[in-house]
């Protein structure tokens, strides 16, 4: 008995399917990225690069409109609900708002936010309230409507390098370059807990310096986890000889739940993106000290990733498109690259890349 192979009309070019990732569309930059973000609407795409600007592609057209105004790299980005707005975070320790409609942009407004780096910046799930943190220690929410800070936590004892809110919005997460963490409560404005997570932490011996920290940060939509990317078995960071790694912790018990490592020990590098996805996978997203990446693609109960996809390019960042079959990746090549996890029709294989600059 035999049956006849799944023709093009038999494929389910909807279904998501990891395995079946490929790349679908391109977005030429000059000089290599630093962060990405998609807008919650998808029409936009963020990317900070290495020549201190913000680059904003529309996602449908590829037209691209370039932010100048920082100082330093840009490492973290985020927008409003409706993507009318946008929050850039430079190592400078300054945050930009944006008006992404402008054709010639200027920022709105620009806060000075911490001494020294601030390296990330999320807006809380009201979108009232913008969350930093950086290089002074400290935590800070501030005022969307006005700009004014409006509360800061002290606690770290060494730079902070990641923050989030809670999807229920009544507290924070923020951890540390030694690995620590700590959960804040916006209501009381205090302490939570503190929570050791210092496999993400090394010590390089050669340049003598403490090497770690969250370099991407995110909740899964219901709040019961969190995963935070980073790396880990620091031997030399400066030459990327140190293990990414992506750690998974329980928000109720706020204990790990388990480390997610490449499947491969010739993988040295940085986990510079990870993302839930809503069918209980988790995607990371992975720079490898070759200069070519990885995609991971993760679930809970497993062991060992289910797919890992091969990049050209390392990835220095992830995010995850409102339709959860689509992927953003920023490159160290300076390309933006969207990836599908649904099947490719055949007849598409050669046409369906999209290229912008």
């Amino acid at each position: 008995m035999t049956t006849d192979a799944p023709n093009e009309a038999t494929i389910d070019l909807n279904a998501i399917d990891p395995t079946q990732t490929h790349q679908i569309a391109e977005f030429k930059h000059e000089i290599a990225l630093t962060t990405i973000r998609v807008d919650p609407t998808d029409r936009f795409a963020a990317a900070g690069a290495e020549d201190l600007d913000v680059q904003l592609w529309d996602l449908e057209s590829g037209d691209r409109r370039t932010f100048k105004s920082h100082k330093s790299w840009v490492r973290s980005i985020d927008f409003s609900a409706d993507g009318n707005r946008m929050f850039t975070a430079c190592w400078g320790g300054v945050i930009n708002v944006w008006d992404t409609s402008q054709a010639d942009p200027t920022p709105l407004q620009t806060i000075h936010a911490h001494q020294g780096s601030a390296r990330f910046v999320r807006v809380s799930p009201d979108g009232k309230y913008l969350a930093t943190c950086g290089n002074d220690l400290l935590v800070k929410v501030w005022n969307l409507a006005d700009g004014k800070l409006v509360q800061e936590f002290a606690g770290h004892p060494r730079h902070v390098y990641g923050v989030d809110f809670h999807p229920g919005g009544k507290h924070l997460v923020s951890q540390d370059i030694m690995g620590g963490i700590n959960i804040w409560d916006l209501v009381s404005g205090g302490h939570k807990q503190s929570i050791d997570a210092s496999i993400m932490t090394g010590y390089d011996n050669k340049f003598a310096a403490d090497m770690g920290g969250s370099r991407d940060l995110h909740f899964k939509s219901d709040g019961s986890q969190w995963a935070s990317a980073g790396i880990s078995k620091v031997t030399n960071s400066f030459a990327g000889v140190q293990d990414p790694i992506i750690v998974l912790f329980d928000w109720e018990s706020g204990k790990e739940i388990k480390q997610v490592k490449s499947a491969d020990d010739n993988v040295k590098g940085v986990a510079w993106g990870v993302r839930f996805h809503p069918d209980n996978f988790l995607i990371g997203a992975i720079a490898d000290r070759s200069g070519k990446g990885e995609l991971w693609f993760h679930k809970p109960e497993e062991e060992k990733a289910f797919h890992t996809m091969k990049l050209t390019s390392a990835a220095r960042g992830l995010d995850l498109l409102s339709d959860n079959r689509r992927l953003a990746v920023a490159h160290a090549d300076g390309h933006v690259r969207l990836y599908r996890m649904t099947a490719q029709p055949p007849s598409e294989e050669k046409t369906s890349e999209k290229t912008a600059t």
